[in-house]
């Protein structure tokens, strides 16, 4: 009785022996025939890229380098009118406007197309103002955090009264579509956004 346990155990384990391996000699020549496709397709790649290799070194040997350097030259002009044309002054201003106080003018815009950076200068009639504007630009979405640079002096605009200035410049980047992550609204000293 206890042979013929032993007996159906050994022979229950052959069987799943065998069908272990079917189930992995079928796995493997399943894996085997898409490696041999992935090879041919390799292959066939490796092809390609050697016909381009040829074609590009021909080209290159018909171009003339200045004729590539005079395209160059023409693109990057084309890209840097777009970006002047792209940049919509009327906004950019209608934004600026919103975040300086009174107090504060602005005498100077610079703006570098490409990178958008925006140098201001101005003159305020007192700190509290200047840091009031810094604080409005710093909290719109639409102008990077300061510095990257940032200086400011006292001129002396009258002498018979002693008032001064805040003459400053700054530079900043702007941002056109807002994409800068909103931190919070500014509230002037009036309670007013």
């Amino acid at each position: 009785m206890l042979a013929r346990k032993v007996y159906l155990a050994l022979i229950a384990a052959i069987a799943a022996s065998v069908l272990v391996f079917v189930y992995n000699m079928g796995a493997y020549r399943n894996s085997a025939q898409k490696a041999d496709v992935f090879s041919k397709q390799l292959s066939e790649q490796k092809n390609i890229a050697a016909e381009m290799d040829l074609k590009l070194a021909a080209i290159e040997k018909s171009v003339n380098a200045a004729d590539v350097k005079a395209a160059l030259g023409e693109a990057d002009f084309a890209n840097s009118v777009i970006a002047i044309r792209a940049f919509s002054w009327t906004t950019f201003l209608n934004r600026l406007e919103d975040v300086v106080p009174e107090g504060v003018g602005i005498d100077n815009i610079s703006p570098d197309f490409q990178s958008l950076t925006i140098s201001i200068s101005g003159k305020a009639v007192s700190s509290d103002r200047l840091m009031e504007f810094l604080n409005r630009l710093t909290t719109s979405k639409y102008f990077e955090e300061i510095p990257p640079t940032f200086h400011t002096n006292k001129l002396l605009a009258d002498k018979d009264t002693g008032k001064t200035l805040r003459a400053f410049g700054l530079a900043i980047r702007y941002s056109p579509d807002g994409s800068r992550a909103f931190k919070s609204p500014y509230v002037n000293k009036e309670g007013l956004h």
